[in-house]
């Protein structure tokens, strides 16, 4: 290696340190602010982190592929998102079970080293295409800490995803490094001729494997660029037209083979994902997203450039840069033509916002040289970004993560009570939030309802919505309670699916009308009516458990279980329960 060579990737290293250290912030607070009595969780940036991390926390504990975690990790007939995506799991558990870590732990690390593989794959990117390690040194730092700007989820007090996207743990965090290196290998495989090429090819066909059972959102899309970057190649390089045509022949091909068994398995699915995910069956375009704007912006300076002189239409970083930019109106109108659209936005989230970002960066080395010039000034606008984007994060998740911290003694109570008695009922948390994280800190726990239940597939929504009427139940909610609670998101979602609160995530979006939110109390006052002994033995409880020093009505409860005298761990209280006779 050469000592040029060897000073560009310095560039990238601190670049990849700086990326490191800004989104490591969140979990840094969490520890100074708990101090001593820190107990080892993670810092949780996005709310769909704790869903992830207990399939991982499974899989860790040698459930199988198949599995619901929600339920003490039993084994599905049916496969899910992440069964399919399994290649994340089972690659992080395996590094969790080599060094006898949990899945917290490997969270907690995840972030630093993902976010430093991440910086130094744009940067490989960056360097390649443009030449200019300094310029790709500060790209990485703009397109990595500023990407949200890209997106739709701008600067707004209700955002709760994830500010650095790209790093929500353990997707797209892991795929995201290898999104780059395939952008890397493709663009050799197209520059490079020979054996080289032939090389390259299916290097970038091995990675695309690897993004397939990985996460669907980075894999399509770098499908989508490839289509791209091999219609330009072959329109603007007629010459070499075979060599293009072989080399996408390669990764093609190599991607078919994996896509066999892939569709088989997404054909096994539970079809209530399809409902739960917004799968909406539709032929409309959608062509005025956040990056699709920018797309258009980056095309007009791009076409603006060419007829000026200043730039060279045929030039392999500018056609790169145009295969970035027409990327987005490609994977967000691909429904047009398979008739499927699933939840746009993550594409827009996940990717293209980083995708778009990495363009503009292009086309300012190969034209503008801004970046180089007020290098300074980019720099510290990607740091000042990077660290508010940090602190609100940081802010606005700090309660959870308190709590969530403060439970792990918890967690660990009740999982050797069930392991010492062998008690196989289900848990009640009287905080939806720690029915959301205990299976990401235990191995056995079966919960009557938890917001994310729904997520593996394996109730009907009839019985996920019962099991939310019988913690009502439990747990002494009246009508007017529920008619209270229900002015908010987390039980809306809950009775009628997340679709039908969240506008982003659906291009259809109708909310929840109130007759609709009338009509479900009417069918919980029904149901607490008519509750008999065939309900409460249905999902027997053997634990409940209550925040300390907070008044229930739990003569429902009382009604059909015996409680023990309690015992509290932190600021909860445990009580075991025994079926009355």
């Amino acid at each position: 290696m050469t000592n040029k060579r060897l000073i560009r990737w310095k560039f990238g290293a601190l670049a990849g340190l700086a990326v490191a250290l800004v989104t490591m912030i969140p979990q840094l607070s969490l520890w100074i602010e708990r101090g001593r009595e820190v107990q080892g969780a993670y810092a949780i940036v996005d709310p769909d982190e704790l869903v992830y991390s207990a399939y991982l926390n499974s899989i860790i504990n040698r459930r199988s592929r198949r599995n619901d975690p929600y339920f003490g990790g039993t084994s599905t007939k049916h496969e899910t998102y992440f069964s399919i995506q399994f290649l994340p799991a089972y690659a992080l558990a395996f590094v969790a079970n080599l060094f006898s870590i949990s899945a917290a732990t490997v969270f907690i690390l995840f972030t630093p080293l993902f976010a430093f593989l991440s910086s130094l794959a744009v940067f490989w990117l960056l360097s390649e295409v443009t030449g200019d390690g300094k310029a790709a040194a500060i790209g990485v730092l703009l397109v990595l800490l500023c990407g949200i700007l890209a997106s739709a989820n701008l600067l707004v007090e209700d955002n709760y995803y994830a500010v650095f996207s790209f790093l929500r743990r353990y997707v797209p965090g892991f795929p995201f490094p290898l999104f780059f290196v395939f952008c890397v290998c493709v663009w050799r495989a197209f520059k490079r001729s020979g054996l080289a090429s032939v090389g390259w090819s299916t290097a970038a066909g091995a990675v695309m494997v690897a993004l397939i059972y990985s996460y669907f959102y980075l894999w399509t899309t770098a499908g989508a660029l490839l289509f791209s970057l091999t219609l330009l190649w072959l329109i603007f390089y007629r010459d070499i037209r075979l060599k293009v045509l072989k080399t996408a022949a390669i990764i093609g091909g190599i991607a078919l083979l994996a896509l066999v068994p892939y569709f088989q398995l997404l054909s096994q699915r539970s079809r209530m994902i399809d409902h739960d995910q917004a799968l909406l069956l539709t032929h409309a375009p959608d062509l005025f997203r956040f990056t699709e704007l920018l797309g258009a912006v980056v095309l007009g300076a791009l076409i603006h450039g060419v007829r000026k002189g200043r730039l060279d239409l045929r030039s392999p970083a500018v056609l790169f840069a145009t295969a970035c930019a027409i990327t987005p109106f490609i994977v967000l109108n691909q429904q047009v033509l398979t008739g499927h659209s699933i939840q746009p936005f993550h594409f827009e989230q996940f990717i293209l916002s980083y995708l778009i970002l990495v363009a503009a960066v292009i086309v300012d080395s190969v034209w503008w040289k801004q970046l180089t010039r007020r290098a300074v000034l980019f720099v510290a606008l990607a740091l000042v970004v990077g660290v508010s984007l940090a602190a609100k994060t940081t802010k606005v998740n700090s309660p959870q993560n308190h709590t969530t911290d403060a439970a792990v003694p918890l967690f660990s109570t009740i999982e050797a009570d069930l392991k010492a008695n062998s008690t196989s009922g289900h848990v009640l948390f009287d905080r939806t939030l720690l029915d959301a994280a205990a299976p990401s800190y235990t191995s056995s726990l079966r919960l009557l309802w938890s917001p994310y239940t729904y997520t593996y597939g394996s109730l009907s929504h009839d019985e996920d919505n019962e099991r939310l009427f019988q913690y009502f139940y439990f747990l002494g909610v009246d009508e007017k309670k529920l008619e209270e609670l229900l002015k908010g998101n987390l039980y809306r979602a809950a009775l009628f699916g997340l679709h039908r609160v969240n506008p982003s995530l659906t291009h259809n979006f109708v909310p929840v009308t109130q007759d609709e939110i009338q009509a479900q109390i009417t069918e919980y006052s029904q149901y607490k009516q008519h509750f008999s002994q065939a309900e409460a033995g249905q999902w027997g409880l053997s634990h409940v458990v209550l925040t300390a020093d907070r008044n229930y009505d739990l003569s429902n409860l009382d009604r059909w279980y015996e409680r023990d005298r309690g015992q509290q761990v932190g600021d909860s209280v445990v009580y075991r329960l025994r079926r009355r006779s």
